[in-house]
Formats: C-alpha cells, sequence, structure tokens
C-alpha cells in the first residue's frame, strides 16, 4: 500500500539514497513525482554536490542528475539531524 510521506521525510530519503549510493544511473522524472518536487525543494540549500534537474520543454518530464551527487559537510549534518527522527523507521 502507498504511503504518503512528508517532505522532510522525502528529503531524509533522498539524503541516505545518495549517501549510501543508491543511484547507479540518472533518472527520467516525471515533473509531479516527488522525488522530482524534493530534488526542486533542496537544489539550493547547500546539502549537494552535482545534484540537479535539467526540464525538458514541452514534455512533462525532466532529468534528474543522482548518479554523481554527493552530500556536502552541510548535507552530512542533516543527515544526521533528521536520522534522529526518520532513522527509527529504517529497521522495520
Amino acid at each position: 500500500m502507498a504511503e504518503n510521506v512528508s517532505m522532510e521525510q522525502s528529503i531524509y530519503q533522498l539524503l541516505n539514497d545518495v549517501n549510501r549510493n543508491y543511484f547507479t544511473s540518472n533518472r527520467q522524472l516525471n515533473k509531479q513525482s516527488m522525488l522530482h518536487q524534493t530534488i526542486d525543494e533542496v537544489q539550493d540549500k547547500g546539502w549537494f554536490n552535482n545534484l540537479k534537474i535539467e526540464e525538458m520543454e514541452n514534455y512533462s518530464l525532466a532529468t534528474a542528475t543522482l548518479k554523481s551527487a554527493t552530500l556536502t559537510k552541510d548535507g552530512i549534518n542533516k543527515l544526521t539531524e533528521l536520522k534522529k527522527i526518520y532513522g527509527k523507521e529504517d529497521s522495520k
């Protein structure tokens, strides 16, 4: 069953996935997807290196650069902060 997640939970998951090198390729995303919205939300926060979205004109798709993304020191700090809240869910 699908579960609605908050933007903060989605940010935590993105930080966690980038930290563990989960993405083996870049992704094509629907512009309405939660991952697209999350990347758009965090793009200018200073938490990531090499994370960006390239919009495709006249299409509802975008390409997210995820394979080469890494966390900055601030990103690691944010991940640590959010892990205290959401990390308990990882062990379920």
